[in-house]
């Protein structure tokens, strides 16, 4: 499954930034991308997950660690469908 994680920006600044571009996947978390973003989110990573309580676990860590406020979606490709 494929998911996107929006990081709202009330965290912890640049070292937030630090820590999304050292970002490593846990066991069973494949990271297609991070990218660091202007507007409404500080960022977005790109993930896969082999299901929906593997990316809970995965952002909460996330959320905790950047102190950001993390939105995240399943995404389908539009091929897909």
């Amino acid at each position: 499954m494929l998911f996107m994680s929006l990081l709202s920006p009330i965290g912890i600044g640049r070292e937030a930034i630090v820590y999304l571009k050292k970002l490593k996947a846990p066991k069973g978390i494949t990271i297609h991308d991070v990218y660091v973003t202007f507007g409404r989110y500080d960022g977005v990573v790109v993930f896969e997950a082999p299901d929906p309580k593997k990316a809970m676990s995965f952002v909460v860590d996330l959320g905790i660690e950047t102190g950001y406020i993390v939105e995240t979606l399943s995404a389908v490709p539009a091929k897909e469908i």
